[in-house]
């Protein structure tokens, strides 16, 4: 279809309905800065001012195949608004692209770079965001992403985390910045699993060179959380709701973010002293239990172990091993672990196994010492991230090593019942 007659098509079906592009901010808790405004759309029937979704808006357009004209349409709005808006924050401008639009020929018109630069903006400062699962073919997806990176723009991966997130794609297409969805985000300051996830998808996009954004933050919680498990970039109603209005959504915004930065600093302060504290506890908490069982025989620490266990709310589990690396006590364990329903998964291990690849071993080999604090650790008792304090004891001729687990993060985990 000739683009004239195309253009005349989309204006007879927008006759009766208006449309205006809204802008969300996007913020840096680091910098103090808005970051960028992704930009959306409403509409309206003119006449009775009732709203019309963006996904009937572009199921219209897709019924009368002028999609990559309305997206098109979409973004020229948003620039000419973007455009007049006077931004103090040099903040970037994020556009969506239909993903129905991302195929070789919409590439290689040229069109988007034109309008960005006839609108006075260079490809650099805006951010193209799409959701990669829902792109049709992976080879035309790969060709839209070099293709748009070469003419300068930023790519945006949408909702990574959702329904078919191809992390395959991801590692192809090389994202600038990766979009974490709201489901992930959703409820993440009470939910120790979903920041176990969130936190793998921050290593992996440092790893990979992108930046995370935490998309649907609603809740100042949710937004505290994810800043300190990592994520550098946020967005949602706790931030800001889309509007029209730029000015009003930058004042709102920068007033958030202060706000938010004092009680970040609050937080990480007190967990600074609480990883402190933790530190010199878990020395002295080591050398009480050193105390008690200083001289006793091997068989004769489980009751103590037992006692002790009970008192110290911290700890998860306790156990010895010889100089052969075997396990020469039970493992005495906290009584949630015991309240647990059998695992195949996890399981407390017992007198006989064998622990020479633990870090809490091969540790005392590799620098004679005598004591060792290990990283954080997925328990093989439980499922939860602990860190093991290994103690070297001497009793006559034989040494043992005196192996204490500090519950450091409780994960839920998948338990069979027996």
């Amino acid at each position: 279809m000739d683009y004239s007659i195309k253009k005349r098509l989309l204006s007879s079906v927008l006759e009766d309905i208006e449309i205006c592009p809204y802008f969300q901010p996007i913020i840096c808790l680091k910098t103090g800065k808005i970051f960028a405004y992704e930009a959306l759309i409403r509409g309206w029937v003119v006449d009775t001012k009732e709203p019309i979704s963006p996904s009937e808006l572009f199921a219209l357009s897709d019924s009368l195949q002028l999609t990559q004209d309305f997206d098109q349409l979409c973004q020229q709005l948003a620039l000419e608004n973007f455009k007049e808006f006077d931004n103090n924050n040099d903040a970037l401008l994020f556009m969506n692209i239909h993903t129905n639009c991302i195929y070789k020929e919409s590439v290689d018109d040229g069109v988007l770079p034109d309008l960005t630069e006839r609108m006075g903006f260079h490809p650099s400062v805006i951010g193209l965001e799409f959701i990669e699962s829902k792109a049709n073919s992976s080879h035309e997806l790969i060709y839209f992403v070099r293709q748009q990176r070469e003419s300068g723009f930023l790519i945006v991966v949408d909702d990574f985390g959702s329904e078919h997130s191809n992390i395959e794609r991801l590692i192809l297409i090389h994202p600038d910045i990766i979009k974490i969805d709201r489901n992930i985000i959703h409820g993440i300051d009470k939910d120790a699993y979903r920041q176990s996830i969130l936190k793998s998808i921050v290593s992996l996009s440092e790893m990979t060179g992108s930046v995370c954004l935490a998309e649907g933050v609603e809740t100042e919680a949710e937004l505290l959380t994810c800043a300190l498990l990592g994520v550098n970039l946020l967005q949602g109603f706790a931030i800001g709701r889309p509007d029209a209005d730029l000015k009003k959504i930058e004042k709102s915004a920068l007033k958030k973010i202060k706000s938010c930065q004092n009680h970040l600093r609050k937080q990480i302060v007190s967990r600074l002293k609480e990883t402190s504290y933790l530190t010199s506890d878990v020395n002295s908490v080591a050398d009480w239990l050193v105390r008690q069982i200083d001289c006793q025989p091997i068989e004769s620490m489980e009751t103590i172990f037992e006692e002790f266990i009970i008192v110290n709310s911290e700890i998860e589990s306790i156990f010895v091993l010889d100089e052969d690396r075997i396990q020469v006590t039970d493992m005495v364990v906290a009584p949630h672990i015991k309240a647990k329903p059998h695992s195949y998964i996890f399981r407390v291990a017992e007198k006989g196994c064998d622990h020479s690849l633990r870090p809490y071993f091969t540790c005392f080999k590799a620098f004679k010492i005598n004591r060792f604090f290990a990283d954080k650790h997925l328990s093989s008792a439980s499922g939860n991230m602990c860190r093991t304090l290994a103690v070297r004891l001497q009793e006559g001729k034989k040494a043992f090593i005196l192996c204490i687990d500090f519950l450091e993060e409780t994960i839920k985990t998948p338990l069979l019942s027996k």
